[in-house]
This record gives C-alpha cells, sequence and structure tokens, in this order.
C-alpha cells in the first residue's frame, strides 16, 4: 500500500494518496486488497482524546468532548466517535482508509488497541476534533459506515508522557471506513 502508514509518519499534515483501479482489488491469490483511498493527519490529542464527528455540527446531538468517556480505546456516539489516547497531550499520525468493501484485519503490526464501531455521515464529510476541528475527512459517500480502529505506540507515548518528553508521532491510529451492508 503505497508505503504504509510506518513510511508516512515523517509526513506531518494530512495527505491523500489516491491508488489505481489495478492496486484496489487483485484477482491473484495472496495478494491484499488496498484501499481506494488513504488520508494521513497529524491529530492534536489534548486531555487524552480526539474524535471523528460530522462535518455539520447541527447533526450532531452531543458534540465533541461532552460525555466522553474516561477510559477505553474507542467509544460510540451518534455521528461521533471517540478516541482515548494513552498520552495527555501531543500529536498523533492518523491514517485514515477508505475501501469499498470490508478488508481484512489489518496485520502490518502488533497492534495495542483494536475495536470496531459505525459511523453515519448524512453530508459524506467528517470532522476531526481535539481542542478545535483540525481536519475535513471527506467520505467515499454519505451513509452509513463500519468502522475498524487500530491503535500502536500507547505503551511509549504513556511513557514519554510520564516523563514530561515530546510524545508527538509515536502513537499511531488506522481508522479502516467501509460501507455498512
Amino acid at each position: 500500500m503505497c508505503g504504509g502508514w510506518r513510511g508516512m509518519v515523517g509526513s506531518w499534515g494530512s495527505r491523500c494518496r489516491g491508488l489505481s483501479a489495478g492496486m484496489r482489488m487483485s484477482g491473484l491469490e495472496g495478494r491484499r486488497m488496498e484501499p481506494v483511498r488513504a488520508d494521513e493527519f497529524k491529530v492534536r490529542v489534548v486531555s487524552h482524546g480526539w474524535c471523528v464527528q460530522e462535518s455539520d455540527e447541527a447533526l450532531v446531538p452531543v458534540p465533541f468532548p461532552d460525555d466522553s468517556p474516561a477510559g477505553g480505546f474507542l467509544a460510540q456516539f451518534e455521528r461521533r466517535l471517540d478516541f482515548c489516547s494513552a498520552g495527555h497531550t501531543h500529536y498523533a499520525v492518523v491514517t485514515v482508509e477508505h475501501w469499498g468493501a470490508e478488508p481484512e484485519p489489518d496485520r502490518r503490526t502488533v497492534w495495542d488497541e483494536v475495536a470496531e464501531a459505525v459511523f453515519v455521515s448524512a453530508s459524506g464529510v467528517a470532522a476531526i476534533w481535539s481542542d478545535g476541528r483540525h481536519h475535513e475527512l471527506t467520505l467515499l459517500a454519505p451513509g452509513t459506515w463500519r468502522v475498524r480502529a487500530y491503535c500502536a505506540g500507547r505503551a511509549e507515548v504513556a511513557q514519554a508522557d510520564d516523563a514530561d518528553d515530546v510524545a508527538d508521532g509515536i502513537e499511531v491510529y488506522v481508522l479502516q471506513f467501509w460501507p455498512q451492508a
């Protein structure tokens, strides 16, 4: 997949990688399906949290960070997904993969956390929030999406946080979005 997430960690900001039709699906045995598109963001984590929510805030009954849980990894709300980081304040690398169908589980690394949720977007656009709106994420279409979330680097970011070290780029997330059947 276009270098994978490890090759992209140093390229802060948002980035979109489109893949050719031949790379998206392969009929060859042993080949991994590829996402239709992948976006990478540098996400500011504040007070252990950040979220993906419907871009049209008027459609979000409970906006972030209201009712955000104090623990866990992923909490699902109506039109909002909250993520609890192991670090208090830092920048995490978040790759969002857009799939046309359910992908195989990601095995590029050993993940500290894996969870699934449902995300509904009436507009087809989501926003990434922490201490404010930071990035916009265009989904493949409006609708109901399954989301599989992965995270690595949790122990390392917690350790850096405890030592008052810079923790930027240590915690890595991959979010796989695909249409709900």
